[in-house]
């Protein structure tokens, strides 16, 4: 069973504060369904524009600003829309997995979730040529087993929880896994995404993650911190949310002693 342990947080040196965004990519499996499992076509539908063109307008800006990052990527997606996927890894970001098809792991068996972190590696490994070491369960809904299971499969950092400010290090059997938590506050779906009504909207988005960068930057003068985002491609690819993010990157750029880390750059800081 998975114990914590409090990792002693150091950034390289001339780093004040990391900044990791992170895209979750996903062609409609997380859509809910109506009753009797039928298929809702609007949230679907709005889900999968991030697998056909949200996609491609985020990695043209990330391209733009010259900016790598993680993306968090369902095994059917991968299957469904294969360039994407590739695309993202030939523009140098890394490729973590968020489940096979949206799976929600809280109440299934070790052996069924353990098929589902194999499943999707696999997928992942023959469609774009890389081995995962990150994840994120669909929903943050983990199990009881997730960590534990991750480091059976030789996952080095999981980003699936809400419950601190900074990375630490779960015990598993003599592996560390860091865990890389975040937080929905600013969550691009928080502000623009279903169920309606918006709350906030793009403007709205833009001024939570402008003050939540501003106390991050004072607070780093005196402890680590480090920022994170969680966005949707369904959702921060359409243009408007797009144009804030565009926004809210450049204005960060123009700080010194930021840090636009690779999930996986993050945990091997906290392992060092």
């Amino acid at each position: 069973m998975a114990t914590e342990t409090q990792a002693k947080i150091t950034w390289p040196e001339g780093v004040r504060l990391p900044i990791l965004l992170t895209f979750e990519h996903q062609s409609g499996e997380g859509a809910p369904l109506f009753p009797g499992d039928r298929p809702n076509y609007m949230v679907g539908g709005a889900m999968q524009y991030g697998a056909r063109r949200g996609i491609w307008n985020v990695l043209e800006l990330l391209d733009s600003l010259k900016i790598k990052t993680t993306f968090f990527i369902c095994g059917t997606t991968a299957e469904r829309y294969p360039d994407g996927v590739q695309a993202i890894h030939a523009a140098g970001h890394e490729i973590a997995g968020m489940s096979y098809s949206f799976d929600r792991v809280r109440t299934l068996s070790p052996e069924r979730e353990q098929s589902i972190i194999a499943r999707t590696s696999k997928v992942l490994q023959d469609t774009a040529g890389v081995q995962i070491r990150g994840w994120r369960c669909p929903d943050y809904r983990v199990s009881p087993n997730t960590v534990d299971l991750l480091a059976q499969e030789g996952f080095v950092w999981d980003s699936s929880l809400l419950n601190d400010d900074l990375p630490y290090l779960f015990e598993c059997a003599g592996r560390n896994i860091v865990e890389i938590p975040f937080t929905t506050s600013t969550a691009d779906k928080t502000f623009i995404g279903y169920p309606y009504p918006q709350r906030g909207g793009p403007d709205g988005l833009a001024n939570v993650w402008n003050n939540e960068f501003e106390v991050l930057y004072q607070e780093s003068q005196r402890a680590a911190r480090f920022m994170i985002l969680s966005l949707q491609t369904w959702a921060i690819g359409r243009p408007a949310p797009l144009r804030m993010l565009k926004l809210f990157l450049e204005h960060l750029l123009g700080h010194e002693e930021l840090w636009f880390a690779r999930a996986s750059e993050i945990a091997a800081s906290c392992r060092r």
